[in-house]
Parts: structure tokens; C-alpha cells; sequence
């Protein structure tokens, strides 16, 4: 498994963006994509703890769903948040086997392009709500699971990407992140993949960015082929 990703904020520096990757100590990767709500140091401020404390769950061994209950809660601790929230898909990846148990807070459905004869992109909708105060005390998140093949990939993004909108105020939208993987995922380099989503972002919207926008890929590496398998 590999992680590949690209934040651009628009304040350099502070974004209510993240992406936090990071190897557990039963070998598996976890991969967090979040996005704090509205703009500048508070939303960054508030991204920043976050980030943290699922770290620091997933670290201990919860598996995601309880990671993402147990944060919610202590972000209830803080006090009165007003109005103050996140998004988060947060996953667990298996190198081995490549099982991949995710929990999308709210989050904009990540993609999974995957590499078969019929080549596809399946999104991985919302398995529980934000991650507000309104929320603590609960345990509504639920963990699902998918099997990454080899040479699939699993795009996960922010939604300064799928709601940017072009002159007539149509989104960018799912659908075109799924596209811009192109026929079979692993043809194209993770590198490659990112700068062609922005890029088509950057041609729908024909201006500037006005949201903080971050794509983040997850890969499983294909298997060799039989023509580059070394033989004694």
C-alpha cells in the first residue's frame, strides 16, 4: 500500500483541510482526509486537534468507527464549539490483503477505481454524520469494509474539489473525480492522477480557488507480471 496526496490551501499555511498517513503497529496504514468547517486559524486550529486525537485513538488500536466516536467526544470536552465541525473519511488499510475498513463523517464520497476487465469507479458515500458536538455521547458511525485488488486505488478528497462550481454554477461532482482516473487505474502514476484532478478542476471552474482543496490516493501496487518475475 502507498499514500500519495496534494493540500492547496487557499491562505498558505492555514487550511481547514488535512490529511494525516501513518503506519500502525500491526503493519496495517491508516489514512485520515479531513476538512474543518469555514476558513483562516480557527478552522486550522480546529483541524489541527482533531487530526490529533484520531491519530492518536487509531494508534491505540481502535478500530475506525470507534476512533471517530471516542474524538467526537472529546471534542465535546472542549467546550461550547458554536458552530464548529468536520468531515473526516478515515481508514485502515491491510497490505497483506488489501481490506480497507473506512468510515466517511459526512465526508464527500471517496472513489474506488478499480483495475478489472470492466474497469469502474465506485464512491464510498457517508457511514455517519459530521463530526460535531451534537454528536457526542453517541456511537453512530459505522465501519465498512471493501477489498482493494492490485493496481486499484482509492481516491479521497475534500469538497473545495467536488463543489467547485463553473459560470453557470454547476459542480465538478463525483462523477468527474472517477473519470480523471482514466481506463485502468494503475496505468496512470499516483503523481499523475492528482495533477489531472486539479487540473480539470482548475478548466471547470476557469478561476482561482475559493475553498481549500486536497485529493489524497491510496494504492495497492499490482502484482508483477509473469515477464518480470525473477527465475532461479
Amino acid at each position: 500500500m502507498g499514500a500519495y496526496w496534494r493540500l492547496h490551501a487557499v491562505t498558505p499555511g492555514v487550511s481547514g483541510d488535512w490529511v494525516d498517513v501513518f503506519a500502525l503497529d500491526d503493519g496495517r496504514l491508516a489514512i485520515c482526509v479531513g476538512d474543518a468547517a469555514g476558513h483562516g486559524s480557527r478552522a486550522a486550529a480546529f483541524a489541527g486537534r482533531v487530526r490529533a486525537m484520531l491519530r492518536r485513538r487509531l494508534l491505540a488500536g481502535k478500530e475506525p468507527d470507534a476512533a471517530v466516536s471516542a474524538t467526537v467526544d472529546e471534542v465535546a470536552g472542549l467546550g461550547d464549539l458554536g458552530e464548529m465541525f468536520a468531515t473526516a473519511f478515515v481508514a485502515v488499510a491491510d497490505p497483506a490483503t488489501g481490506r480497507v475498513v473506512y468510515v466517511n463523517a459526512g465526508h464527500p464520497p471517496a472513489v474506488h477505481l478499480t483495475r478489472s476487465a470492466d474497469p469502474a469507479s465506485l464512491p464510498l458515500g457517508p457511514t455517519g454524520p459530521i463530526l460535531s458536538d451534537l454528536f457526542a455521547g453517541t456511537s453512530i458511525w459505522t465501519s465498512r469494509s471493501l477489498r482493494m485488488a492490485p493496481g486499484d486505488r482509492l481516491v479521497v478528497y475534500t469538497d473545495g474539489l467536488s463543489e467547485a462550481r463553473d459560470a453557470a454554477g454547476e459542480q465538478f461532482g463525483t462523477d468527474r473525480i472517477g473519470a480523471a482516473g482514466g481506463g485502468e487505474p494503475s496505468d496512470t502514476p499516483p503523481d499523475q492522477l492528482i495533477d489531472r484532478i486539479f487540473a480539470r478542476v482548475t478548466a471547470h471552474t476557469h478561476a482561482a480557488a475559493r475553498d481549500d482543496r486536497t485529493v489524497a490516493v491510496l494504492t495497492r501496487r499490482p502484482e508483477p507480471s509473469a515477464a518480470t518475475v525473477p527465475t532461479p
